[in-house]
């Protein structure tokens, strides 16, 4: 009785001593950890607005967009892996990185017992954490370097009013762009439209196009009916493009 007793006692020793058991301690741990994250992330996203940019404006010419400060690593990467060598910085030191996080139970599968770093605290294994304190060096020194570098002067187009904003999101709507070239979007099949409100009898050519009356002589894009909200909309919109 007493000898059963004792090797249950040593093998309970053994467990303490080998580290905290995954179920249910290490997941219960985790499990009230990730609640806590969450919940102060819902705080955040209700009491706070998001920053976000203006709505895309295809007049704006020499816009340079930049990833949000948790991507810019990686943008950084491609000032240093330019032309073929550009998969070698987005997806192959990625891809190492991932590949090498995910071995680290598999490489370190010694028996031998970590050490104790400091006096009183458990051992453990020390290089994984070497390594992961270098790839969190290295992605944070690269994120300051991007977030200090000075960023490419970009030419905002003219703001719209609401009207034109209306119009603006009815000819994407309507698949305009896909033929007319407006700024740096190429359509190719259409006349160009980037100047389209300087040219004369603008107003006219969206009135013939869009209200029903008929086809344009020499043109091969369909006539439209729109409704007199959309036609003001819209035509509020082509006559911004100056």
């Amino acid at each position: 009785m007493h000898k059963a007793m004792d090797v249950e006692r040593e093998k309970e020793e053994a467990r303490e001593q080998s580290g905290m058991r995954f179920f249910p301690d290490f997941a219960l741990r985790e499990a009230v950890t990730a609640s806590v994250l969450l919940v102060l992330l819902l705080l955040l996203a209700s009491l706070t607005k998001a920053t976000l940019e203006e709505v895309a404006n295809p007049q704006a010419s020499g816009y340079v967009p930049r990833p949000e400060w948790y991507f810019l690593w990686l943008f950084q990467l491609l000032k240093y892996f330019k032309g073929p060598w550009e998969p070698v910085g987005t997806f192959v030191l990625p891809t190492l990185g991932i590949a090498l996080l995910l071995s680290v139970p598999f490489l370190d599968r010694r028996k031998a017992k970590p050490r104790v770093l400091l006096p009183g605290t458990r051992p453990v294994r020390l290089w994984p954490r070497v390594v992961g304190a270098l790839a969190i060096m290295f992605v944070g020194s690269i994120t300051l370097v991007a977030v200090m570098s000075s960023q490419p002067m970009s030419q905002p187009g003219p703001e719209l009013t609401p009207l034109q904003a209306a119009g603006q999101d009815l000819f994407g709507k309507m698949g305009c762009p896909t033929c007319h070239t407006i700024g740096d979007k190429e359509g190719g099949r259409g006349p160009e439209l980037t100047h389209f409100a300087s040219e004369p009898g603008a107003q006219d050519r969206v009135l013939l196009h869009f209200s029903g009356i008929g086809q344009a002589p020499g043109s091969e894009m369909p006539s439209y009916q729109l409704s007199a909200e959309e036609l003001r909309a819209l035509t509020g919109y082509l006559m911004s493009l100056k």
